[in-house]
């Protein structure tokens, strides 16, 4: 099988070149990327089933890059500007397709091509990193230990999203973050679409760890979960930490909204985590990503909730990259069957997904912990 990687030299791609290369499944994956000295090394690196060719996104026909190829995976952003031409292509090259889109507004725009990947019998399987990706696949595990789904929250944990070493250059990463950190989310509340503004603060009570205030952001699988469990009254995505840490987000995301400092600038901040305070206050940590449902099972009201316990090595590049890589090999083994635009909760089989990604989940060192915590309680009536 010859896979395209479309960005694949970049932080997120050459990762996922080099989870890919593991696997057997893929004869030939090729690395397609404009900046074509790092796409060759990496080739290089990697043995003869890898090869670069140069690729500018603007410019090239991306159909041509695809023709004869199995499958494409694209970690090119953003995906407001690429998502939908490379997507498009590899649908009209008869390509199996996975991408990490973060962006819930190109994340509605990809549903447009459904029917054409319906049609060419493709799999465009989008978001499938860590937020969204694991994350929705976790929301599939908790909202299947509930008979009725009211709530359902996807989020992830703040402090250490960090990339692997600063920069005075913002990375895209960041922002990503700032762009759905600033202006309005799209989200459920009391059963309606909603835009709102993000960093609201939404207090849970996770089971087992007790309860915490959580803050929204803008992210797809607030606007893709409602369309596999429908009827939800509540659904956006969050993310954990401490107050303290909040307080600086929210003072650059303020920043940017008054134009008192610029994107890039908080962008390059976020990527640097101020010093914790001497007189912070402990605060009980949620995993690393998780999903949280609150509903009835057996006419109880009841709290179910699914967390990993381990991650990647590599920070958010390893984080998002290896998930994307593993569905893909799940692709090829015929284990994700799905046609059209599809999401993970709604294609990706969650004991085959996690089974396939404990292996590469090895931070912390020696935690022998099972992968995914799955806990529920007794909802306490708000």
């Amino acid at each position: 099988m010859r896979v395209v990687f479309v960005g694949g030299a970049g932080a997120m791609g050459s990762r996922a070149v080099r989870t890919a290369a593991e696997f057997d499944e893929f004869t030939e994956l090729v690395i397609a990327d404009f900046n074509i000295a790092a796409a060759e090394s990496l080739a290089a690196e990697l043995g003869p089933r890898v090869s670069a060719v140069k690729f500018d996104a603007d410019r090239d026909d991306p159909r041509q890059l695809f023709s004869g190829a199995w499958g494409v995976l694209s970690s090119l952003g953003p995906y407001t500007r690429f998502g939908t031409k490379i997507m498009k292509a590899a649908i009209e090259s008869g390509c199996q397709y996975v991408d990490i889109n973060d962006d819930w507004e190109p994340t509605l725009q990809a549903f447009e091509l459904d029917e054409a990947a319906k049609a060419a019998d493709v799999t465009a399987l989008i978001g499938m990193g860590a937020s969204p990706g694991v994350s929705n696949v976790l929301a599939a595990k908790a909202a299947a230990q509930l008979d009725e789904v009211h709530e359902l929250l996807t989020g992830w944990a703040l402090v250490g999203i960090a990339s692997d070493a600063g920069s005075v250059r913002p990375q895209a990463a960041m922002l990503h973050v700032v762009h759905q950190c600033t202006g309005t989310i799209r989200a459920v509340e009391d059963g309606e679409w909603v835009d709102v503004a993000p960093l609201q603060t939404l207090p849970i009570h996770y089971p087992g760890i007790g309860d915490v205030v959580v803050r929204t952001v803008g992210h797809p699988e607030a606007v893709t979960l409602p369309r596999t469990y429908s009827g939800l009254q509540r659904c956006v995505n969050v993310m954990s930490g401490p107050d303290w840490y909040f307080d600086y987000v929210t003072d650059l995301m303020d920043g940017v909204e008054s134009g008192r400092i610029t994107v890039d600038h908080a962008a390059v901040a976020m990527d640097r985590t101020p010093p914790r305070p001497t007189d912070a206050p402990r605060t009980r940590r949620l995993p690393p990503v998780f999903a949280w449902a609150r509903g009835t099972r057996g006419g109880v009201e009841t709290i179910a909730a699914a967390g990993i316990t381990r991650w990647a090595p590599g920070k958010m590049a390893g984080a998002t990259a290896v998930p994307a890589a593993v569905a893909l090999r799940l692709l090829a083994r015929g284990d994700i069957s799905l046609r059209g635009v599809v999401t993970p909760e709604a294609a990706v089989p969650a004991e085959e997904f996690f089974a396939a990604l404990d292996p590469h989940y090895t931070e912390p060192a020696g935690t022998e912990s099972p992968l995914v915590e799955l806990v529920t309680t007794q909802a306490v009536p708000s």
